[in-house]
């Protein structure tokens, strides 16, 4: 039996329904799903475009990785922890170089160790192990004093972590952050027995080398000139809570003994970075050598804050280059 052809009218009222059903999900969608991640400093480390990649994309040429707790007060397991990447041939070396990686962010929630995966692959495949460290942050259990803290008690972790793995090489050790953890590593490889930081003791290690990218070196300066992150990290200015800047301010340590005996620095900067100002490495390198610290300044021309972890990128590569530099590796 033939079924009569619809009446014209019909048709283009039945499309024109479908039309308006189709775009009211669309927008009901759009207002229910999962909003973007928020950018952190300038550009968004998650970026698939610069440095979001997992072990996985390396591990064809990687060894394994295992996660390490290390131990914190009121630690919490999800993010008190650092993930340790061993190149593929780590039975058959010795003295193997460490590189610490501490990621930025502006010590908020909003990026996580996760930003340095790629990084992480990268340096493992270059034939380094790699210690990529994950801490409390603003909006997820940390500020002052638990971020730095954390810090401090993930790098005393890595002498016990050595005993473990004894191909590993603590002599040959490389702390490497950006922005705030940069910021991180600078203080955390300049803590004394005198100045361990809050809620630390002496430190049990000192690196080699410290690697500082786009890092607020000069926190003080920082936030008198207009790094309200700074502020917020610290719980308040410098003449609010004089004696916090003084206890985790690189450029503060560094004039009180830490430079001299220090490690040595590589400071790398782009003179286009408009969320901490290439100035701020210019005054911290500048303090360093005064009180006898060896730190090597790179400006580079044309550079934002984030644009030397593009992936794929000249400056990545450049970047990559200078940490296997750093640690020596082979």
């Amino acid at each position: 039996m033939k079924l009569p052809r619809p009446h014209p009218l019909v048709s283009a009222t039945l499309s024109t329904a479908l039309v308006a059903i189709a775009c009211a999900v669309v927008l009901i969608w759009g207002s229910i799903a999962p909003a973007p991640r928020p950018a952190a400093d300038q550009t968004d480390p998650h970026d698939a475009a610069n440095v979001a990649a997992t072990h996985a994309d390396h591990a064809h040429q990687n060894g394994p990785t295992r996660r390490i707790h290390y131990p914190t007060r009121s630690a919490d397991p999800r993010q008190n922890y650092a993930d340790l990447s061993l190149p593929a041939d780590y039975a058959r070396r010795t003295d193997i170089p460490v590189v610490v990686l501490v990621h930025g962010g502006s010590w908020a929630s909003t990026v996580s160790a996760r930003s340095f995966d790629r990084l992480a692959g990268d340096l493992t495949a270059r034939g380094v192990a790699v210690y990529n460290v994950e801490y409390r942050r603003i909006g997820s259990g940390g500020g002052w004093p638990t971020t730095f803290s954390d810090v401090g008690a993930a790098l005393d972790e890595l002498p016990v972590v050595a005993a473990e793995y004894p191909r590993l090489d603590l002599a040959r050790s490389v702390l490497v952050g950006h922005s705030a953890g940069a910021q991180l590593v600078a203080w955390a490889g300049l803590r004394t027995a005198e100045q361990p930081g809050p809620g630390l003791g002496a430190p049990t290690w000192t690196p080699r080398r410290i690697v500082s990218v786009s890092g607020p070196l000069d926190l003080a300066w920082s936030a008198t000139h207009g790094d309200s992150r700074v502020v917020r990290a610290l719980g308040g200015t410098p003449s609010e809570v004089a004696a916090r800047y003084r206890a985790v301010d690189p450029v503060h340590l560094a004039a009180r003994g830490s430079a001299a005996s220090g490690p040595e620095l590589i400071v790398l900067h782009g003179t286009s970075d408009r969320v901490v100002p290439d100035v701020d490495s210019v005054r911290f390198v500048a303090e360093y050598r005064a009180h006898g610290g060896r730190a090597d300044l790179r400006l580079l021309s044309g550079q934002t804050h984030s644009s030397m972890f593009r992936a794929h990128s000249k400056a990545y590569q450049s970047l990559v280059q200078t940490i296997v530099d750093a640690a020596d590796a082979p």
